[in-house]
């Protein structure tokens, strides 16, 4: 009984046939053609202006404020539900 693989199967469709780990190394570049590269995408970054950046620090401030009050009001609900409920506590 022959063994029916995939190569084979491509071979009989006509397909190119390649087996093994053919690719090629990354080429090397040097430390100043990287340096390079990294300058010129720093110059396409687009900055925001000092109004966007406040606006943003200060939406941050609030909702990491927003976020602390809903933490602690969770945490203080499940340790009310388990030391004065559950294990009656107080």
């Amino acid at each position: 009984m022959t063994e029916h693989t995939s190569e084979h199967k491509a071979e009989k469709s006509g397909q190119l046939v390649t087996s093994g780990n053919h690719s090629t190394p990354p080429k090397r570049e040097g430390l100043l053609s990287y340096f390079k590269n990294s300058w010129s995408e720093f110059k396409k970054v687009v900055w925001p202006t000092r109004d966007d950046a406040v606006k943003m620090t200060v939406f941050v401030v609030i909702f990491v404020a927003i976020l602390a009050v809903f933490i602690y009001a969770a945490d203080s609900a499940i340790s009310w539900l388990f030391f004065d409920v559950l294990l009656k506590r107080g």
